[in-house]
């Protein structure tokens, strides 16, 4: 078949000239103005013809270049250039394909401040009752309608393209150089709030042009500098069938035979740093400056200029629709960027992010790209490096988490830098300082709004803490914070079992001794982030000593005595614990309750042994499961228990301890009872 003509001057025909040329496919281009040459990118298989046509010259065009497919990408306010290209192609075996912009929903997404109009003439009849300056950026045709009242010409601020045309057009009609601003688009937020700015504007006024126009980032402007915002809506379409890029793709490949080579999605996820422009790398602007589509929460936005559409989506239950339909509808590389807060691999929703992209879309480029995180910033304020420092994030984390890692920080860590999610963290923090017992001192530092204006990083000992946090909540200092601390002696970390039984508040509870203590820590076989359960905890030895070895264990405790339960509180306040969840019942009832648990240890049972394992074995079948018995009714019980249910990895121990006591000048031995240890791990029935 024949060549394919393309009647452009808008970006929707020069992305599908490129298209075109990407499959080596031959097309014309025909272009009114000597701009409209100028902004085309030189292509093998595209050939460009400039100036403006008649009917009758469209017709010899066609013959000339055996035209068979017209693509009439015409700007959607060209109704009177669309109509005689229709007109050229009547009785003819032409195809006549209409390629129109899609439309932006402008009274959905800023329903307020705007007024619409059906036609230039009637949007400058409503300025003249205006007062202020008018920023106009409907382009240089219509401008005869506002310049012929010079009270209305006066408060004119016109942005046209940089071509010889439009600047004529400009001096035609009375306008002075300093009313002309003569720029190529795309325009971002941050771009057009600067000239609103510098121009002192009162009055926007631009089309109904879609995306592509810039409506999206002309309207945000206007709304943050309390612009009055003027539409001109778009004229009806007079084609019956107007098609979207991807449509017109999909007839093309319909008429040629060919199946074409899209556009594609060039995805970057960025860490912008702590939030201001100076924080983000290089790397980093440049990606946004060059991006058509620009995602991020409204705070980051607000920093980020972008020529594209912006989207205040973060979370990918939001961006990955969005990216789909981008997909669809957009021909030629897509740059897309999405932003997160600080370095992109420091406690960052990249990762996650990066997944849902590779499994939504496998073929997509993608990059990642770091930043600058708040931890490195805190170090460079303070002077302190964090090569040597424990890291740690409460930032969207539940304090049943956090507080056992501050804690354990505290009192094993020379140096830690941490993130938090705002002063309420830090209000926590000061108060759980106020019961510590430190084995030296500690300095420590809060970082406030690094790389903003409003920047604070303050100083303070564990003593100033409290008034430091009733201080920053009488400013109203809420935001996110960063952190560091350090120690010059803290404490040594153990690596096995340290608790003696003197250390634990014991009135008349009895007690797992200390040296059974240790062999049941080690058979119930913990690992760092292990859920534990304590049945029948008496003192909380057992719990409280598991806690210890790690502020990412979780231990949930259960007794039906008060007076345990008492005991088992006063005794996690001793300690200072937290990550011991407490419960009065009588087990197996409470369980439901609690996360399932990777082990547990039964130190009594009130005669349920057989309905406790029965739950356990029901809430995790591979849970370990350790007990000690003393008396041989409670011996017989256990071992009839192994042969009930089907277990693996079984250990049946006996303990007899004997301890060294004075007596005179005597140093005699005093046994205490044997202690049956049984171990075993729940496994599927063979």
């Amino acid at each position: 078949m024949g060549n394919i003509l393309i009647f452009s001057g808008t970006t929707e025909g020069r992305e599908l000239a490129e298209v075109l040329d990407r499959n080596s496919i031959d097309c014309h281009v025909c272009v009114a103005t000597e701009y409209g040459s100028l902004v085309m990118t030189e292509l093998p298989h595209v050939k460009i013809h400039e100036g403006r046509l008649d009917c009758k010259q469209m017709q010899k065009l066609y013959k000339k270049e055996k035209i068979s497919v017209i693509v009439d990408a015409t700007h959607p306010y060209a109704s009177i250039v669309t109509s005689t290209i229709q007109e050229s192609v009547e009785d003819t075996d032409i195809t006549y394909l209409r390629l129109l912009r899609p439309n932006t929903d402008v009274e959905m997404t800023n329903p307020e401040g705007v007024s619409y109009y059906a036609s230039a003439e009637e949007c400058a009849n409503a300025l003249r009752k205006t007062e202020g300056n008018i920023f106009l950026t409907t382009g240089s045709k219509d401008l005869k309608m506002y310049c012929q009242d010079s009270s209305l010409r006066e408060r004119l601020v016109v942005r046209v393209l940089p071509g010889l045309e439009s600047l004529q057009l400009c001096y035609e009609n009375g306008l002075e150089g300093k009313q002309i601003i003569a720029m190529q688009g795309p325009f971002s937020k941050e771009m057009n709030l600067s000239l609103m700015q510098e121009y002192s504007i009162r009055h926007m006024v631009t089309k109904e042009s879609g995306h592509t126009g810039g409506v999206e980032s002309k309207i945000s402007a206007a709304k943050e500098s309390n612009v009055k915002t003027h539409i001109i809506r778009r004229p009806e379409s007079n084609c019956e069938e107007a098609l979207s890029m991807q449509e017109v793709c999909t007839r093309l490949e319909e008429l040629l035979g060919v199946t074409l080579e899209r556009g594609s999605l060039q995805i970057t996820l960025a860490g912008i740093g702590c939030g201001t422009a100076e924080s983000m790398t290089s790397e980093v602007r440049r990606a946004i400056e060059k991006a058509d589509y620009l995602f991020g929460a409204p705070r980051m936005l607000e920093t980020c200029a972008c020529k594209g559409q912006e989207y205040p989506y973060y979370l990918k239950e939001d961006i990955l629709p969005v990216l789909e339909e981008i997909q669809r509808n957009h021909c030629g590389e897509a740059q897309v960027v999405i932003l997160f807060s600080g370095d992109s691999g420091f406690y960052s929703g990249t990762s996650k992010m990066r997944d849902a992209l590779n499994e939504k879309f496998p073929d997509v480029s993608l990059q990642v790209l770091p930043g600058v995180s708040s931890i490195q910033m805190l170090s460079a304020r303070i002077g302190i490096p964090w090569q040597d420092a424990k890291i740690l994030s409460f930032h969207g984390v539940s304090e049943d988490r956090w507080i056992p890692q501050f804690l354990d920080a505290i009192r094993y860590e020379k140096k830690t830098f941490f993130l938090t999610s705002g002063l309420e963290d830090f209000q926590k923090m000061a108060e759980c300082m106020r019961t510590l017992d430190f084995a030296g001192q500690i300095h420590f530092y809060l970082g406030y709004a690094l790389s903003y204006e409003e920047e604070q990083v303050y100083e303070f000992s564990t003593d100033q803490s409290i008034e430091l946090a009733k201080e920053l909540e009488s400013l109203k200092k809420d935001g996110l914070y960063v952190g560091a601390m350090v120690q010059d002696a803290p404490y040594r970390r153990p690596l096995a079992p340290e608790l003696k039984d003197e250390d634990f508040l014991r009135d008349q509870v009895p007690i797992t001794k200390e040296e059974v203590r240790k062999l049941v820590i080690s058979q119930l076989e913990l690992a760092a982030d292990s859920v534990v359960y304590d049945i029948g905890a008496g003192t909380g030895s057992i719990a409280i000593q598991a806690a210890m070895m790690s502020p990412d264990i979780s231990v949930y405790a259960v007794d039906c005595k008060d007076s345990a339960v008492d005991l088992i509180q006063r005794n996690l306040s001793h300690f200072n614990i937290r990550n011991v969840h407490l419960r009065k019942t009588c087990a197996p009832r409470g369980f439901q309750d609690f996360p399932a648990a990777d082990c547990a240890f039964i130190g009594g049972n009130k005669g349920q042994l057989i309905d406790i394992l029965c739950e356990l074995q029901w809430i995790n079948p591979n849970m370990r499961i350790v007990m000690t018995a003393v008396s041989m009714e409670s011996i017989v019980e256990m071992q009839n228990v192994l042969k009930l249910f089907s277990v693996t990895d079984v250990s049946v121990t006996q303990v007899s301890v004997s301890k060294v006591k004075e007596l005179g000048a005597y140093h005699m031995l005093q046994a205490n009872n044997p202690v049956f240890i049984f171990a075993f791990r729940f496994c599927k029935k063979k």
